[in-house]
This record gives structure tokens, sequence and C-alpha cells, in this order.
């Protein structure tokens, strides 16, 4: 009966065909990836190829981070300052704070990935280097997973996918699924770091693309990220059913920063199928009235 159900919601269809149909009516590129974790089951589309990673990469970060205070060569209390007002990425909440702040490893990983504070996530990568982000996800198996903030000039790839990509990272949609499913398992640091990991990940505050597709009450961890000409979103649900989702975009036609744009539109139809496929008991939505009452960054500007 379970399976007439999920069958009747995606329209008598296969997962596989109703994400194609998705994909085939976007104007820009667009790559999924999804894994349940309990079955091995996979649908993809570009899975392997190469998009700009924006703000998911900040992930990667924080891996290397986790490794370093397991590895005693960074302190979780360690005080970095603030750098001054003209080198700072404006962005929640780090870069609002008065010149010659100091705020510890702890602070600036929590604000990097529950509020996506660019600011500190330029700070952490400064401190543990972008080429030990790279030697660390290449030891992951991840070697298109790639940290491009301040790449060193000699590190060509780096540097040549820097101006190719022009953010602040690379990735696949398979790789960070992986990623994201190796912290879950473990993996991806000591036991107790990738446990602290997941509890960070669980608190998104940009939490109306994928975390939008799944039911309140129902424990999710994600990471978003977004430029104009891209939207992206990687989001691993435990649980009895447990999956991971990634889908990135590219060259997006539309390139508004509207709650209706084009590429989260996408992200959020897909998050529903996964969701739906896996639990027609329970379908869900994200609905005109949530929308209404998504994420606004908070509304900080400067004078």
């Amino acid at each position: 009966m379970t399976a007439l159900i999920a069958a009747a919601l995606l329209g008598g269809q296969t997962l596989a065909e109703r994400l194609d149909q998705v994909a085939e009516k976007f104007h820009g590129r667009i790559g999924y990836y999804f894994k349940r974790l309990d079955t091995g089951q996979t649908v993809g589309r570009d899975q392997d190829d190469l998009f700009p990673s924006a703000s998911t990469i900040k992930t990667a970060v924080m891996v290397e981070v986790f490794r370093q205070v397991d590895a005693g060569k960074l302190s979780y209390t360690e005080l970095l300052p603030v750098p001054p007002v003209g080198k700072r990425n404006m962005s929640m909440w780090t870069a609002h704070l008065v010149e010659g702040t100091k705020v510890n490893i702890e602070g600036l990983t929590q604000l990097m990935m529950s509020v996506s504070d660019n600011t500190a996530t330029i700070m952490l990568a400064d401190r543990v280097g972008v080429e030990n982000i790279q030697k660390t996800m290449e030891g992951l198996g991840l070697p298109d997973t790639l940290c491009l903030i301040k790449p060193p000039a000699s590190n060509r790839r780096l540097t040549r996918l820097h101006g190719q990509f022009a953010n602040f990272g690379v990735t696949t949609p398979r790789q960070m699924a992986t990623l994201l499913e190796l912290v879950y398992r473990r993996k991806a640091a000591s036991p107790a770091a990738c446990d602290r990991m997941v509890r960070i990940m669980g608190q998104q505050y940009w939490d109306d693309y994928l975390m939008s597709t799944v039911p309140p009450g129902v424990f999710a961890m994600s990471k978003v990220g977004a430029l104009s000409r891209s939207r992206s979103d990687v989001l691993l649900v435990p649980g009895d059913k447990p999956y991971v989702l990634a889908v990135y975009t590219d060259n997006q036609k539309d390139r508004s920063w509207d709650v209706d744009n084009e590429g989260h539109e996408a992200i959020r139809q897909i998050g529903t199928l996964v969701w739906n496929s896996l639990h027609p008991e329970r379908p869900y939505r994200p609905s005109k009235a949530d929308k209404k009452l998504f994420p606004t960054g908070a509304g900080v500007e400067g004078e």
C-alpha cells in the first residue's frame, strides 16, 4: 500500500523521471545527487560535474577546523581578530563587529555554518589554510571539493578554478553529499568532532531551501549556498529512511533574490519529491504561508 501511495504522489512515475522533469524545465544548468543511506539507492543528474559551491564549501572548512583541533594544531578557544572594516565581506554577523574585536574558533565556526557568515569563513580559511583543506578533501576521496578563498599563486589548480568560478569554492553534487554522509557516519574527523558537526549543521538559520521540504520536528542537517548565477543546498535526513540530497544550479537565467527565484523553486521541488517518495504516509510541501516567513538575513545595514 505504501508503494502505491508513493506512486500516486509521483504521478505514477519513478522518482528519477520526476526529478528529470524538474531539471529539463530549468533555465540554466542543474545537477543533483540523491542517496538513500540504508539501501544504497541513488538517483543523479550531472552529479559528477563541477558547480560553484558558494557557501556549501563552508562544510569543508568546518571539517578542516575540527580535524586540526583533533590533531592539536588548533585550539577551539583560540581568538582571532576581526579584519579591518575595509577587508570584511558584508554578511551576518562578524562584518558588523567593532574593529579590534576578537572571536574564538568555536564562535567563528558556529557563525560560519549556522548563519553562513562570510567574514567568519574567510578568517577560518586563512587560519587553517586552503591547501590543507584541499589535502583533507583529497584524503577523504573528494578531490573536486575545493575551497578557493585566497588561493596561493603557487597552487595552479586552485588559482585556475578561482578565476573560472570566482566564488568561495567548487564541488560536485555527489562529493558534497558524500561529505555530509562522512560527517554523519563519523568518518570525516574524530567521532566527537563529527557529532559536534552534526549538531551544528542541524541549527540552520537559512532553512528555506531543502530544509523547508522536511516537516517541522524532523531533524536534518544542511548547508545552503547562493550566488546571483547559482543556488545550492545539501541535506541529510537521518531516521528510519535516512537519505542525503545535494542540488546545485549554475548559469541561471533568473538572477533575482526573490523567494520565488527559479533556482530556489527547483531545489524545493526536488526536495519535496524526494521526501514524499520516501514518506508517502506523511506527505509534505512548503506552502505560500511558509514563504512569507522565510529568513530574510535579519535586515542588517551598515551606516
